[in-house]
């Protein structure tokens, strides 16, 4: 098997320059947040459940005065729903200009990563991973899945046929 066949590209146009990322824990898997995308990492809020949204929406937080959707990380992954309040919550930006907080098992820290750090994601992940991955990289012995938020949100927020309907 040769090393193309074991391993996939990013997906669209991959950060292959310099930059930080914050580290954090999803269930057993590392995963790496663009410090350009994080606003803060706070602790859980009080959550206002949203009828009808997909599972991986825990609800609504007011966070000074903003209304952010709170999503389940470890839900959208394929992994056991969020359980009681030892997490984090990553508040990160879209291009759109819209708040998201993303549920996550611990916070690590913030590492700086160089252009020739990144590898591509390996086939062997799980398609769900391998889907908003822009790469990987290894850091102390652990490989951290380069999170692309914006196709995780795309991911956990399909668009709804309703509203498709009423844009055609």
């Amino acid at each position: 098997m040769s090393d193309k066949d074991s391993t996939v590209m990013p997906r669209g146009e991959s950060p292959r320059q310099a930059t930080e990322v914050l580290i954090c824990r999803v269930g057993e898997q590392w995963v790496g947040l663009q410090v350009a995308q994080v606003r803060e990492v706070i602790t859980p809020q009080v959550c206002t459940p949203m009828p009808l949204s997909s599972d991986a929406v825990l609800g609504l937080i007011n966070l000074r005065g903003r209304v952010i959707t709170q999503l389940d990380v470890r839900q959208v992954m394929g992994l056991s729903p969020i359980q009681g309040k030892n997490y984090r919550i990553a508040i990160v930006e879209t291009s759109g200009g819209e708040d998201f907080g993303l549920a996550i098992d611990e916070v690590g820290e913030v590492v700086g990563i160089q252009a020739d750090d990144y590898e591509p994601t390996p086939a062997t992940l799980p398609n769900v991973w391998r889907d908003v991955s822009d790469g990987v990289i290894d850091w102390h012995d652990h490989v951290i899945v380069l999170m692309d938020v914006e196709r995780f949100i795309a991911a956990t927020l399909p668009e709804e046929p309703e509203v498709r309907a009423l844009q055609m």
